[in-house]
């Protein structure tokens, strides 16, 4: 019986691939043959349509062929729908910041109904539905997009857009598929009864429609009730995906993928080691097919890794450490790649942000100068009034001197009411103007201030990185050659050069080490724009607070080669780990830290007749960075410097913003107010003692 089961279920299958095989010549066909652009563009569409989930190259070429058509033709929502397909297939190969551009362009022509104008190949749909319908889809893609670049509030924000567009228009299938992309926002963050509620209303409209992406709802119940410990119903979600997912194995790959993913885990999890190598095999062939060879879905490493763990769980050693490796530099690559992207992702978005600004400086001025005209016409219409009251009373009175009187009273007030609409405009202009200013300045010192050290890390090590690579092409330079062709290299140059090769392995790990610090901070400086706390976790004090101050040194050793400072560490070994976000704490640590050392250094540049006047001999920078539980119940963190120290009046000003008493261009003034602002809200205090030209301590007290 499963055998009859199984030829039945081939036999749909090929009759399936056939019908689909029929349906993309035909389209291949009619563009070949086509002598109209109405019909290109048709179908150019419906072989989009055919590749839209299954081959992103395919999509891509399509779509760059049927833009200038739609555009020369003066087509806007055909061309609405290139750019969509284009942003999606560029999404999915990890290339945010040109997606982001086409679905900017796509906004621009959707939103307005003037792109309905000689609209063609409607189907059965009016312009203006077609458009709605396109619009819906577009607040989809912007949803998707910020969901994978973590702007999780944005995602939410356009998903509900294109749900309320696509029910004024009965689009049910996108209905259908936003509330998929929602159940899986609620599904990563764990709000199971929220996942269940989506995923059944996609799955009631999936089920009225048909479509291809049936499979997507199913697949999201079975990983809500795994996620519950459901096993039982959740692998008969799954099992049910998998015959959906298979049924559309020509025109959706990405669901196939994900449902033998899933399923691969699952049976990992089970350590069912011959079903779970079976289904990440299988990944292995979807995704490596063309059209999703070059996409994240293959390029993030994640085939690879579950095939070693699935070789791994039968104990076939040698192709576990092959796929183990390809793991490795497949993820080592895509995120290099994925990071880079990320950067011009979010420069894109600062400039689009920018710009809005800009246009909304612009309305505020238009609606000023449209206020300003009606004021001044209502004040015309007075005016003539007035005239025509002041006619008819001095012929009625024939008061001459007493009219000549009251029209010289109208005129001075109406001065003085110009002059208040002139000096109110200009206010008004000013304190708009100074607004923006002030607001676009504290974010750039912001931005500068945080990424600051990161990326002198990068730079520092990238140039020693450099001078390293310049020595080991000198040594091989050196090298004799072999009869063979083959390079000779002595025994202590081949010493020498492998030295080179592990300090330009170590200068790379903290490139990329320091790389995703600055990633790490421009994420958590987005997250601070969205109002999230961030996630605080038990954290070793004494591990971070060591860290840093080795990070410091190093930077600033790498940094300025004259400089010299001496450190040390006094930590309190039964110190109890503390809840904090540690990136938070240990942004504070490290500016903290910063300043002691360039205070160190401050003093030791002073001259030597400037030392020999306070009567100081033999000068030793010194930092100390010191930890231990009070009495009190409470985690104390001292950084104590012997530098230049502070004055009184200079003391009181320290925790302000913006006020430092660096050289200009050398630090922002945000530094202690940031650090001040941070501990605060673990419920802490930051304090400070200082004496002038002896130095500074700095405590943090926080709370267990």
């Amino acid at each position: 019986m499963k055998s009859f089961t199984t030829l039945l279920l081939t036999l749909f299958i090929m009759a399936t691939s056939f019908a689909q095989q029929s349906k993309i010549d035909s389209l291949r066909n009619a563009l070949n043959t086509a002598t109209h652009d109405s019909i290109k563009l048709r179908s150019y569409i419906g072989l989009i349509l055919y590749y839209e989930a299954s081959n992103y190259d395919s999509v891509l070429i399509y779509a760059s062929k049927g833009l200038p058509i739609a555009r020369k033709s003066k087509q806007s929502l055909s061309e609405g729908r290139f750019l969509n397909s284009q942003a999606n297939a560029l999404r999915h190969k990890g290339e945010y910041a040109s997606s982001l551009k086409n679905l900017l362009l796509s906004f621009k022509i959707l939103q307005n109904s003037a792109s309905e104008k000689n609209a063609v190949g409607l189907g059965n749909k009016t312009p203006a539905e077609l458009r709605l319908n396109r619009l819906a889809w577009t607040h989809q893609q912007y949803g998707q997009l910020m969901e994978e670049t973590g702007n999780t509030e944005q995602a939410i924000f356009h998903f509900k857009e294109s749900v309320k567009i696509a029910s004024l228009n009965e689009d049910y299938f996108r209905i259908a598929i936003v509330s998929a992309s929602i159940a899986s926002q609620y599904y990563d963050a764990d709000l199971l009864d929220s996942v269940e509620v989506y995923a059944q209303k996609s799955l009631k409209f999936f089920e009225q429609i048909n479509s291809e992406w049936k499979s997507w709802p199913i697949w999201t119940l079975a990983g809500k009730n795994l996620k519950a410990k459901n096993d039982k119903l959740g692998r008969k979600y799954l099992y049910q995906a998998l015959q959906v997912a298979t049924e559309y194995k020509g025109t959706n790959r990405i669901m196939l993928l994900r449902v033998y993913k899933t399923l691969s885990s699952v049976h990992l999890n089970g350590v069912d080691k011959d079903s779970s190598l079976y289904y990440a095999k299988k990944a292995y062939e979807v995704a490596s097919e063309p059209g999703l060879i070059n996409t994240k879905w293959f390029r993030d490493g994640g085939v690879y890794e579950d095939l070693y763990k699935a070789y791994l769980l039968n104990n076939q050693l040698d192709s576990a450490f092959k796929y183990q490796g390809l793991t490795l530099t497949t993820r080592d690559a895509w995120n290099k790649e994925k990071y880079k992207n990320l950067a011009n992702f979010q420069s894109l978005l600062l400039s689009e942000a920018t710009r809005l600004q800009e246009l909304e400086k612009q309305q505020i001025e238009t609606q000023s100068k449209i206020r300003t005209y009606g004021f001044l016409a209502v004040l015309a219409f007075l005016s003539i009034i007035g005239f025509f009251l002041y006619r008819n009373n001095r012929q009625k009175q024939k008061a001459n001197t007493v009219l000549q009187g009251k029209n010289e009273e109208i005129n001075l007030q109406k001065n003085k009411i110009e002059k208040a609409l002139t000096e109110l405009k200009s206010t008004q202009a000013q304190l708009i103007q100074s607004e923006k200013l002030a607001s676009l300045g504290e974010l750039t010192a912001g931005i500068a201030h945080e990424i600051q050290n990161p990326l002198n890390f990068v730079n520092n090590f990238s140039e020693l990185s450099v001078d390293l690579a310049k020595e080991l092409k000198e040594e091989i330079d050196k090298s004799q050659l072999a009869p063979d062709g083959g390079i000779i290299i002595a025994k202590k140059d081949k010493k020498y050069i492998d030295e080179i090769l592990g300090d330009l392995s170590q200068n790379q790990s903290k490139i990329n080490q320091h790389g995703k610090r600055a990633s790490d901070i421009v994420k958590g400086m987005l997250e601070h724009s969205r109002t999230s706390t961030g996630e605080r976790t038990l954290t070793d004090i004494n591990k971070l607070a060591d860290e840093y101050l080795r990070l410091s040194y190093h930077g600033l050793r790498a940094k300025d080669k004259d400089f010299n400072a001496d450190y040390q560490t006094d930590f309190d070994e039964n110190l109890p780990k503390v809840e904090v976000i540690s990136q938070d704490m240990g942004r504070v640590l490290l500016n903290l830290i910063n300043n002691a050392f360039w205070a160190c250094a401050e003093r030791s540049r002073s001259t030597v007749n400037e030392r020999s006047k306070k009567g100081e001999t033999g000068y030793e920078p010194k930092v100390t960075v010191s930890t231990q539980l009070t009495a009190n119940s409470q985690v104390l963190i001292a950084v104590k410097d012997n530098g230049t120290g502070m004055s009184e009046d200079i003391k009181a000003k320290i925790f302000q913003p913006f006020f430092t008493t660096k050289p200009t261009g050398q630090g922002t003034g945000l530094g202690l107010s940031l650090s001040y602002d941070i501990v605060k809200a673990h419920g802490g205090e930051l304090k400070v003692e200082t004496k002038e030209n002896e130095g500074t301590l700095f405590s943090i007290h926080l709370p267990i």
